[in-house]
């Protein structure tokens, strides 16, 4: 699938500065969306399945609840996975045009694995919702115990299927742009499977792990209690049953991640190494341990306030770990990037000339030496007289010498009539200024 790095278009130092910011766009959309709905996948799936067992209506609740957050709509998925997915793979494939990494092609894979997670994540959501209406129901019968079976069935499946799919597509993504940081292995890896037991990409999956129940943790926080004034009817027995099920696992999951924020920038290759990546790195670690800060006090004495905090805090540790990615991709990919800008410019110009348009920029002293250096010098009579005796009259006067030189004229016999040397007036005014310049540096 390098097919996109074989359609990419080449690439100025421009173009390339804009792609490393449309990067921390779309990192800023898609990382906070894929690890909510990876964390809330899992505690859902689990806490669904710890309520069907032991018949506990709080588990089920919340395991409906913690996928409702992050899927309030279908459109959701698209706007903030498959859209900023895709674009991520075709920006890593133009970065990385020219080269032998497979880094766009695991991408590539990993984007259709994710639009299969989301068309089971979105079939487990409605599933999920429809059993929530079945079961607080009254009606029974024959076909509606059957259809309640169906969805049983359909829940189980999706959601399991949701996880399994969303993994795979996590893997692709972390083990791509892990590869895309680390120009030495671009020629080496030549299978998704050699990332697999990578100590870099180990790193990140566990960090990644780490992120998504920290989010979905202090998310079921914040639109329990505080998101448009917490949810309606709540009962005090099901909030202290999401009190006991995310703030503990919420601090836990805050607590372990400087060590892996560490890690992530150890395993780094040299050429990933820059001043803005150490900055991202303790900017995350400082936003992690004030969001641990308000958890821990939640869990002394709980402020439904406090939920908003932690979560804004914990959102702002997740800028900063794209900011990290990104400053990391720029910094390892900068040789790289120098010469498709190198190789763009000899494009450009190849493209110019087969159109006849030629762009190259003439200085007066090209002119000069081109075409009057023949006849005149500063200080010496040659063909014509020196400049040091005629410029004096258009010292104050450039718009004189000027017309001179466009439409020259006979002006002193001892000399022969100077021949129109069919000057555009932005090479005139260009050699107009340069004799100028040599005169005045003369005298």
């Amino acid at each position: 699938m390098d097919f996109l790095k074989q359609i990419a278009f080449p690439q100025s130092d421009a173009h390339i500065g804009v792609l490393h910011l449309v990067l921390n766009v779309i990192y800023f959309l898609l990382l906070p969306f894929l690890s909510y709905l990876f964390g809330a996948l899992v505690l859902s799936l689990y806490h669904n399945r710890k309520g069907r067992t032991n018949n506990d209506v709080h588990s089920i609740q919340f395991s409906r609840d913690v996928i409702a957050h992050i899927l309030p709509k279908k459109s959701i998925v698209l706007l903030f996975g498959v859209v900023p997915f895709l674009a991520l793979t075709f920006a890593y494939a133009q970065l990385l045009q020219q080269t032998s990494s497979i880094s766009s092609s695991i991408l590539t894979w990993g984007v259709l694995l994710f639009a299969a997670a989301a068309a089971f994540a979105l079939s487990y959501h409605s599933a999920m919702k429809l059993s929530g209406m079945f079961d607080t129901g009254n009606q029974k019968n024959d076909e509606v115990e059957s259809f309640k079976v169906q969805l049983s069935e359909t829940r189980r499946t999706s959601g399991k299927y949701a996880l399994i799919f969303l993994s795979l597509s996590l893997y692709c993504l972390i083990a791509g742009t892990s590869l895309a940081a680390d120009p030495n292995r671009w020629m080496s890896v030549s299978n998704v499977l050699e990332l697999l037991f990578s100590l870099d990409v180990l790193v990140r999956i566990v960090q990644f792990i780490l992120l998504s129940l920290t989010i979905a943790s202090l998310g079921t926080l914040f639109f329990t209690f505080s998101w448009e004034g917490g949810k309606k009817n709540l009962t005090a027995e099901y909030a202290e049953h999401v009190k006991k099920n995310t703030l503990s696992l919420g601090l836990v999951t805050l607590l372990a991640q400087p060590l892996f924020v560490v890690l992530s920038v150890v395993t780094l290759p040299v050429s990933a190494l820059s001043g803005l990546v150490f900055v991202a790195a303790f900017l995350v670690i400082f936003f992690v341990f004030l969001a641990s800060l308000s958890v821990y006090g939640m869990i002394k004495n709980f402020s439904a306030a406090q939920t908003g905090n932690a979560f804004y805090l914990f959102a702002l540790s997740l800028v900063f770990v794209t900011v990290q990615i990104t400053a990391s991709l720029s910094s390892s990919t900068q040789q790289h990037s120098a010469m498709l800008a190198y190789r763009y410019s000899i494009y450009h110009e190849g493209l110019l000339a087969s159109m006849g348009i030629n762009l190259s920029a003439v200085t007066g002293q090209d002119i000069f030496n081109a075409k009057c250096s023949a006849c005149h010098e500063f200080g010496v009579k040659k063909v014509g007289p020196a400049y040091k005796d005629v410029l004096p009259k258009y010292e104050n006067d450039r718009a004189k010498l000027l017309s001179f030189v466009m439409n020259p004229q006979k002006m002193n016999p001892l000399f022969p009539p100077m021949p129109n040397q069919g000057l555009k007036p932005a090479e005139a005014d260009s050699i107009a200024g340069y004799i100028m310049m040599m005169y005045k540096q003369a005298k």
